[in-house]
């Protein structure tokens, strides 16, 4: 696919459906009309460039306008809005969590914080998504009446800071990286989410986690598995560990793909979050005695809590390792043909 191919797809798909056949072939048409015969690519860039955005070309071939946000700001409200709501709904949702577990915590049962959670959380997502797509789009339509009014009385027209339309922004490195080594805008935010829970969980463990019996009421919290003040005293090393994997999590937003660096980060953090499994879960004084009692007279042995914590290291550290070997194949993975040849092309303009 040609660079002429590409640019008059980004201008078709822009018009109304029935009026795409008959601007691509006019466009199309114009342009080959404007190349010498044998056009080298370094033409067909030029050529282009005069020829500008196409989203503001596609806005020209309107008879009249039928929109809301019109071409030339379109693009910059789909992409604003693309990076405010994940950012917006992430954070508010981590506020949410800690609130709601350093609110709940030795108050109500897991059941309903986790139920509440849920709930809040559905409704606190749809509530923001819906915030920020109104007031993002009220502000781009105050932009576009304005323009649209300046443009009528002959005054000048209103111009969005950008860095200039060049024939590389037709295909972006992120669309033709292979989908396994992109990132989604998800997996950060998810980490993110869930970094705001164990953090939660950890400072309120001996609330949440330990033993529940059944009542009349429901569940009753009657033995906390942790001594806080021990596990408390830990803390350094878990900061460190949170502030790291903040930095993961922002560095894939911002980079959204795997390269080995990121994969060598990513291979240090997990080793750092195992040896501070391994450190909390190993020192016997991070249990309350209660705790330990219990479980003895539960599973009627004291090897109960080995077990526990066994196979409760060794799944972190499985989850650990498999995280690790994926980053590493991700950042390794061979890129498409096409990529190369339009890193190739990059180079040679």
């Amino acid at each position: 696919m040609t660079l002429i191919d590409r640019y008059v797809g980004e201008v078709v798909r822009r018009v109304p459906a029935k009026e795409r056949d008959d601007i691509g072939k006019e466009l199309r048409a114009t342009l080959e009309d404007l190349l010498p015969l044998g056009y080298a690519e370094k033409e067909e860039r030029e050529l282009l460039v005069k020829f500008g955005d196409p989203a503001v070309l596609a806005s020209k071939y309107r008879s009249q306008p039928r929109y809301l946000i019109g071409p030339a700001f379109f693009d910059a409200y789909v992409t604003l809005l693309k990076i405010i709501i994940p950012v917006v709904v992430t954070v508010v949702l981590m506020v949410l969590i800690i609130t709601t577990i350093f609110s709940s915590a030795g108050e109500a049962s897991v059941a309903s914080v986790v139920g509440g959670l849920f709930a809040d959380g559905i409704a606190a997502v749809v509530d923001t998504a819906v915030n920020v797509f109104f007031w993002v789009t009220l502000v781009f339509f105050i932009i576009e009446w304005v323009d649209r009014t300046n443009r009528t009385a002959g005054k000048t027209p209103i111009v969005l800071p950008e860095k200039g339309w060049t024939p590389d922004d037709i295909a972006s490195e992120q669309e033709l990286m292979p989908k396994n080594r992109v990132i989604p805008r998800s997996e950060p935010a998810f980490d993110l989410i869930w970094t705001a829970v164990w953090v939660s969980v950890y400072f309120n463990a001996d609330k949440l986690i330990g033993i529940y019996e059944g009542s009349a009421s429901g569940l009753d919290f009657t033995t906390p598995a942790f001594n806080q003040t021990m596990l408390l005293s830990y803390w350094p090393l878990v900061l460190l560990t949170v502030i790291l994997q903040i930095i993961m999590d922002v560095w894939k937003w911002a980079r959204r793909r795997w390269d080995f660096r990121m994969a060598t980060y990513n291979l240090a953090l997990q080793t750092l979050t195992v040896l501070v499994f391994i450190l909390l879960f190993t020192n016997a004084e991070i249990f309350t005695e209660g705790f330990i009692l219990q479980l003895e007279r539960i599973f009627g042995s004291a090897d109960a809590l080995n077990w526990i914590v066994g196979g409760l290291l060794f799944t972190v550290a499985l989850f650990a390792v498999i995280d690790v070997i994926q980053g590493f194949r991700k950042a390794f993975m061979k890129e498409g043909s096409s990529l190369k040849k339009w890193r190739m092309g990059k180079g040679s303009s």
